[in-house]
C-alpha cells in the first residue's frame, strides 16, 4: 500500500497544480473541483501509507482529518474545511441541478486553495517520515 499511496502523492501533485492553474484563470468553478480532490487524495494517501488496511475499509473521511490530527499525522483538523468542500464539489460538478450551496467568492475560494496547498505539504512530509521509518526497519 505504501508504493501505492507514494504514487498517488505524485497524481495529487498534479492535481494541486491544476487547481492553481483553474484559480489564476478565475475558473472558481474547476478550482473547487480541484482543491476538493486534493483533499479526497491526501486523506486517502495517508490511509494507504499509515495502516495499509484495504480501500474498501475506509471510514468517513470527515471523521478521518479529525483522527489523523488527533493521531498527531496531521498539524491541523481539515475536518469541516472537507465538509463544506464536500458540499460545494457536489456544486461545482452538478451546478444548479444539485442542492449544495452556492459557490462561495473568489476570496474564499482562495482561502481553500491555500488549505489544500498546506494539506498536500503536511501530506508530503508525512510520506517522507513514514518512508524513513519504514526503511529503518
Amino acid at each position: 500500500m505504501f508504493e501505492r499511496a507514494k504514487n498517488n502523492l505524485e497524481f495529487t501533485r498534479k492535481k494541486l497544480e491544476k487547481a492553481k492553474e483553474e484559480f489564476s484563470n478565475g475558473e472558481l468553478t474547476e478550482t473547487i473541483h480541484y482543491v476538493w480532490t486534493v483533499f479526497e487524495n491526501c486523506i486517502n494517501i495517508i490511509k494507504d501509507a499509515e495502516d495499509s488496511k484495504p480501500i474498501y475499509e475506509h471510514k468517513s473521511k470527515i471523521n478521518m482529518f479529525s483522527l489523523y490530527y488527533s493521531l498527531g499525522y496531521l498539524k491541523k483538523d481539515y475536518s469541516n474545511i472537507f465538509a463544506v468542500l464536500e458540499k460545494l464539489r457536489i456544486r461545482a460538478d452538478f451546478g444548479e441541478y444539485s442542492n449544495a450551496p452556492n459557490l462561495p467568492n473568489e476570496t474564499k475560494i482562495k482561502e481553500f486553495l491555500e488549505e489544500s496547498i498546506r494539506l498536500f505539504k503536511e501530506t508530503e512530509e508525512l510520506m517522507l517520515n513514514l518512508q524513513g521509518k519504514k526503511k529503518s526497519k
